[in-house]
């Protein structure tokens, strides 16, 4: 009897480790799937940009905060994540050059001042196009709005 519950005993802990081994695989999956797509967040992130350049030009208000909004929460998504790509920080950089800037926007747009709003989005762009420099993506331009192209992105060589 002793012996089966000791062979018993054995089972359950190998059958435990094995367990274990496999929930920490699932956990590890799981964490790599709430990870943003940097390029899909970007692009998202992007196309908000374009949208809050529109919403500014026509200085609605109630539209630009909509899209300040959702600005903030694609940036806080690759802060959350301390996105990494290819060695870059990326997430800690959007903590500390963009979101500082979609701060101060939305501060400013509380105002009513219209200039300072379009001063504090070139800041916020600004602050995009900063960030693309820092980590080797200097290629990256975005503008305010599109002008030439159905994009908000300049795409002539940068010297």
């Amino acid at each position: 009897m002793n012996r089966f519950l000791a062979a018993l005993c054995a089972i359950l802990v190998i059958f435990s480790g094995f367990l274990w081994m496999k929930v920490t695989q699932l956990e590890n999956q799981l964490s790599e799937l709430r990870k943003p797509a940097l390029y899909d967040t970007m692009t998202l992130m992007q196309t908000v940009v374009h949208k809050i350049s529109y919403a500014i030009d026509h200085e609605n208000a109630e539209l630009l905060d909509f899209y300040i909004h959702e600005l903030e929460e694609a940036a806080e998504e690759l802060v959350e994540a301390n996105l990494v790509y290819h060695d870059q920080p990326v997430g800690q950089l959007t903590e500390s050059m963009l979101e500082p800037a979609i701060d101060d926007l939305e501060e400013v747009l509380e105002s009513g001042d219209w200039e300072r709003v379009r001063q504090r989005n070139r800041v916020m762009i600004q602050a995009c196009n900063s960030c693309h420099a820092a980590t080797g993506y200097p290629a990256i331009v975005i503008t305010e709005r599109a002008e030439r192209n159905p994009f908000n992105q300049d795409f002539s060589k940068q010297n």
